[in-house]
């Protein structure tokens, strides 16, 4: 069984978030609450509506949590395998997602792989997107839970900070802060 906890490794020379989730979903189910804009509200703090192509953009939902990033752009567009896209901007460069579908099981296997820059951010975004699968596949569940992946609401997402901290080897006061929110 693939673990639920994120792995830290390293994609092209930067550091990656690894998740691996089964889900008794098929893969076209998932693909869809992957790319539907109204279906990415139910699990993901910045829902977006996707350019079906490579180079196509990616237009984050104003009614989302974080509507001021930029535009990213498709890399990847494999429906209904594999969704690839640029997310927000660092001194580095954006950031990178890339999503994955497998058949596994009787439903397929999801594969998120979350590029960046900044190491020391990597707890708060693994806190911050285990949170997100798990509103995902409640959502799937028929089950749906709004994510609480807020860092300033007491709740799943500070515990999980600290618990991917020491995962990682980031103490607390090194560890990048969590985004300010207007």
């Amino acid at each position: 069984m693939p673990d639920k906890y994120a792995r830290l490794e390293e994609v092209d020379g930067r550091p990656a978030l690894r998740f691996e989730r089964a889900l008794p979903h098929p893969p076209e189910r998932v693909w869809t609450a992957l790319t539907d804009t109204e279906e990415m509200f139910a699990w993901h703090p910045t829902p977006a509506k996707f350019e079906s192509r490579v180079g196509g953009r990616v237009v984050w939902d104003k009614e989302g949590h974080v509507a001021d990033m930029p535009a990213g752009e498709v890399t990847d567009w494999d429906p209904p395998r594999l969704l690839g896209y640029t997310w927000g901007k660092e001194d580095g460069g954006p950031d990178h997602l890339r999503w994955e579908l497998r058949p596994y099981d009787d439903g397929c296997l999801l594969v998120l792989v979350h590029t960046f820059d900044d190491r020391l951010k990597a707890a708060r975004d693994g806190a911050g997107w285990h949170i997100c699968l798990d509103a995902l596949a409640a959502d799937l569940a028929g089950a749906p839970e709004p994510p609480e992946g807020d860092p300033d609401a007491p709740g799943p997402w500070q515990g999980l900070n600290a618990e991917y901290q020491g995962r990682f080897g980031i103490s607390p006061e090194e560890a990048t802060p969590p985004p300010v929110r207007d």
